[in-house]
Formats: structure tokens, C-alpha cells, sequence
């Protein structure tokens, strides 16, 4: 619903209006465009911001990805990494500046190929509501060298290898639910 680079927030007008109080906290210290297209329930119609943004990097499938978007990106630095994976974000924690969880193979290459340490999760035990399954992206967020995650600790830790990388990094994780995980749509911090 909503996508950050730099100092500007990309949002649906719709969104922006059904939420006033989020925003009149933002306008003062970002910049707020609003996308020309429309946000539906339906794949792609959903994914318009869907972007994940890994340094300088933008990972999406940009076919779909709202032009504002895309305009920003090229004239701010930044490089578009195309995927078909149209839930980059959704499907991918960012932890810190050099490593990232994901469930997608594509972005797990795409993390790779500039320089970033990506692992691969199973995220069919990740619970969202009318679907098979959520995403790690949507199920939490990382800040300052901490995960916040919509679930426990055991199912981060449950690898070995993410086990290991988090302890080496010295990442803390903080459950805000005690029970299971779930995809609620990813925590922003702005």
C-alpha cells in the first residue's frame, strides 16, 4: 500500500485518504506521491508497490510496478532488478545492509548478484488468511540489527544456516505474536 525511497512515500490516493492520520505524521519529513494506478484485490492489480528495495536496488517485477515508481528510480540512482516474482517485498526480509531472507529462488539470485548474502526459507508454515500460505516479508520487518516478527523466534531459528548468520550479526529477534507466524503485511519503519 505503500512503497519508501529515500524522503518520498509512493501511496494509492485512496489509501492516503482512508488513512489521513498516518500521513499528516509524514508530510512534514517526506515528500508523498501518489501512483496513477489503481490498487485492487486481484494479482497484478496488487502489486504496484510492491517493490523491494536492497541498497541502491529495486527488485520487482517491473512490468506491473506503478511508472512513478520507475521514473524515480532512474532518475535517482537507483538500478531495477526485474523478476517475475510480483510479491518481491512481500516474499523477502531485508535484516540489514548485507543480509536477506527470502522464499523466492529468482530473488534470492537477484540479492546474490550485487553483492548480498541471501538464504532461502520455506514459508508454507507462515499463516495467512485465505491463502496456502503467507511470506516472511509480510510476516515481519528489521530495524537497527533487530527482526520484528508476527510469530517466534523457533521458526527463524529453525534453520541452522539463518540460525548461525543471525548469532554471527548479533541480530536480535523480537516475537510480537506468541504463537505460529503470520503475514500481516510486513512492518515499514519510517
Amino acid at each position: 500500500l505503500m512503497l519508501v525511497l529515500d524522503n518520498t512515500v509512493f501511496c494509492y490516493e485512496d489509501y492516503f485518504l482512508e488513512n489521513l492520520e498516518i500521513f499528516e505524521m509524514l508530510k512534514e519529513s517526506k515528500n508523498i506521491i501518489f501512483v496513477s494506478n489503481k490498487c485492487k484485490k486481484e494479482y497484478p492489480y496488487d502489486i504496484s508497490l510492491n517493490v523491494l528495495t536492497v541498497g541502491n536496488n529495486l527488485i520487482c517485477n517491473k512490468k506491473y510496478v506503478a511508472k512513478e515508481v520507475i521514473n524515480y528510480a532512474d532518475t535517482h540512482g537507483y538500478t531495477v532488478i526485474d523478476v517475475k516474482q510480483g510479491y518481491s517485498a512481500c516474499s523477502t526480509l531485508v535484516v540489514n545492509e548485507s543480509l536477506a531472507i527470502t522464499s523466492d529462488v529468482a530473488i534470492k539470485k537477484a540479492i546474490e548478484s550485487i553483492g548480498k548474502t541471501a538464504f532461502l526459507i520455506d514459508n508454507s508454515s507462515i499463516n495467512l488468511p485465505g491463502y496456502n500460505c503467507g511470506f516472511i516479508g509480510g510476516a515481519s520487518g528489521a530495524f537497527d540489527n533487530k527482526i520484528y516478527l508476527f510469530g517466534t523466534a523457533d521458526y527463524l531459528l529453525k534453520n541452522e544456516e539463518i540460525a548461525s548468520e543471525l548469532k554471527k550479526q548479533n541480530v536480535e529477534i523480537i516475537s510480537i505474536i506468541p504463537d505460529g507466524v503470520y503475514d500481516f503485511g510486513g512492518i515499514k519503519f519510517i
